[in-house]
């Protein structure tokens, strides 16, 4: 189980280069998932923020990666 989760973050973080996001450093704050998507939360070297949501196999293999809009409300 270990290394099919391994294997997913590895494949996430690939995905959010191919989604686009490979301009600046990224690093994968947080993640959450189903048995078919799975979401990154990744926080940019500058501050900036944003979540990537991913199709998951039934192999662990990702597809379909897509930034996802976000929008912040405070108190």
């Amino acid at each position: 189980m270990r290394s099919r989760w391994t294997s997913a973050l590895a494949a996430g973080l690939l995905a959010m280069s191919a989604a686009g996001c490979g301009s600046a450093t990224k690093y994968v704050a947080a993640s959450t998932g189903t048995a078919d998507q799975i979401k990154f939360l990744y926080v940019e070297k500058n501050g900036d923020q944003g979540v990537i949501k991913c199709q998951r196999a039934p192999d662990g293999t990702l597809s379909e990666c897509r930034t996802m809009q976000l929008r912040l409300i405070g108190d």
